[in-house]
C-alpha cells in the first residue's frame, strides 16, 4: 500500500491534536483575556506552534516507519 507514506505523517503528528486541545482548555479556565485582538492573537500563535508541532513529530512518525519498513523487507529473501 503505497499510501503508508502519509497515513504514517499524518498518524505521528497527531499528538498535535492534544496540544490544540490543551491550548483551548487554558484558554477558556487560566486565561482572562476577553477582548478580540488578543484573542486572535493567542489562537493565531497557538496556531503556529501546533502546526509546527505537527509538522515535526509527523516527520519524526515517518522516519520511524521508513526505517522500520526498510529493516523489515531487508530481512526478507526472496530468491
Amino acid at each position: 500500500d503505497y499510501r503508508w507514506w502519509w497515513r504514517s505523517f499524518i498518524v505521528g503528528g497527531g499528538s498535535a491534536i492534544y496540544v490544540l486541545a490543551y491550548s483551548v482548555f487554558y484558554f477558556m479556565t487560566k486565561l482572562e483575556i476577553t477582548e478580540l485582538v488578543p484573542t486572535l492573537m493567542y489562537f493565531g500563535y497557538t496556531g503556529l506552534m501546533v502546526l509546527t508541532f505537527w509538522l515535526l513529530t509527523g516527520t519524526i512518525g515517518f522516519f520511524a516507519a521508513y526505517a522500520f519498513i526498510r529493516k523489515i523487507y531487508a530481512a526478507v529473501k526472496i530468491d
